[in-house]
């Protein structure tokens, strides 16, 4: 099948000196198989979060890639981890009749066998991962029954919570935008505007501001 141009997808969960080091492997496995630099797209975020959600993805997606063209990624996990937002992927790029490549992948140059395979091994994907996360549910619950699980060490300080602090009131920016900036998910912004800066429900305004809502209400 002809190819007119060739894309890359490079996507790691977090800004961290070790998501660099990863961006720049993906990058290298990208040019090393004929992508060109230029045509690497570079995203920060979890690959739980809906493809909708993922602004890079989707420029990539609905305004780069065109008939014929070739979407690579390094791994399958790279574009969705669960298997019904790849299989939504996969009928977008086989309605447009883009060839998708994951290095990690058996490749088809036929569209049709090539999303066959690439979906069927999502699936299997999405099973050994939902097998690790048991194990580890099963291990976490072996070491607290003899207290010794202490939990994740949390990413939250001083410095992210000035931080998040200042974005938020200051610069009046999303919770989104605050992710981003960070290198947070936004779970933990969500958790730290409400829990250290006094901020209440999905609304994300202050406690006082709401008694004065009702102040005026009356």
């Amino acid at each position: 099948m002809e190819i007119k141009n060739k894309y890359g997808y490079v996507r790691v969960s977090s800004k961290t000196q070790e998501s660099n080091s990863s961006i720049e492997s993906q990058k290298q496995q990208l040019i090393q198989n004929g992508i060109e630099e230029e045509n690497i797209f570079v995203e920060v975020g979890s690959g739980a979060n809906e493809i909708k959600n993922r602004s890079v993805f989707q420029k990539l997606i609905n305004q780069k890639l065109k008939d014929k063209d070739l979407l690579m990624v390094t791994k399958i996990d790279r574009c969705s981890r669960n298997t019904l937002e790849f299989l939504k992927l996969q009928d977008i790029l086989f309605k447009k009749n883009i060839t998708f490549v994951a290095l990690d992948l058996p490749t088809s140059v036929d569209l049709a066998t090539n999303k066959l395979m690439a979906t069927t091994l999502s699936a299997m994907a999405e099973f050994e991962n939902n097998r690790r996360k048991e194990r580890q549910k099963q291990g976490i619950r072996a070491a607290q029954k003899k207290g010794k699980y202490q939990g994740r060490k949390t990413v939250i300080n001083k410095a992210l919570i000035q931080k998040v602090k200042h974005l938020k009131e200051t610069k009046n920016l999303s919770v989104t935008d605050i992710s981003k900036l960070t290198g947070v998910s936004c779970p933990t912004i969500y958790k730290v505007l409400k829990e250290h800066l006094g901020y209440v429900s999905n609304r994300l305004v202050k406690a006082t501001e709401i008694k004065e809502e009702i102040k005026y209400a009356k």
